[in-house]
């Protein structure tokens, strides 16, 4: 990724505070609906946007948000090898005692649900596409997004992008 599809893939995957909230809300529906273990939405690279997480749970979230991200990824690119021409719009992980569903939101966003066995499958498949019915209007909405230049003012970005050049062509 060159710096400048980084900084557009930045903004792009920014909030503005309404958004988060009903996106935070939204979540925490789902994992009271389904009483999930967690429920976040992660953008593509795996970064968590927003979260819910059973208390008690024992996951290391961050670390399976980017191993979820990643195994998106490898699944969109085997639909491509296979001449898909969307990307697939879910992936399930069976596990012995909990479940990982992963599912499309927009390009940029996509939700991991773990469960537990006891919950069915279909419910999961269900209420998450109802999630992903009510985050969409939420996450579409241009007008509520932030530009990073009306965030931090232009002359930042230019740094920020000129630094990011630097770096990435700089090496010990």
């Amino acid at each position: 990724m060159t710096p400048s599809e980084f900084h557009r893939h930045t903004v792009e995957t920014m909030l503005s505070k309404p958004q988060f909230e009903q996106v935070s809300t939204t979540l925490s529906a789902l994992a009271k609906k389904l009483r999930v273990s967690a429920v976040m939405m992660v953008n593509s690279s795996g970064r968590i946007i927003a979260e819910n997480v059973r208390k008690g749970w024992k996951g290391d979230i961050t670390l399976l948000s980017t191993l979820a991200a990643s195994s998106y990824a490898a699944a969109n690119e085997m639909a491509r090898i296979m001449g898909e021409h969307d990307n697939f719009k879910m992936v399930l992980h069976e596990g012995k005692d909990q479940n990982i569903y992963v599912s499309s939101v927009t390009d940029h966003f996509f939700l991991i649900v773990v469960f537990e066995k006891g919950v069915a499958l279909g419910m999961v498949r269900l209420f998450t596409r109802k999630t992903i019915d009510a985050l969409m209007p939420v996450l579409q909405r241009q007008d509520s997004r932030q530009n990073l230049s009306e965030l931090l003012g232009g002359s930042f970005e230019s740094l920020l992008s000129d630094e990011l050049d630097r770096s990435l062509t700089e090496f010990p």
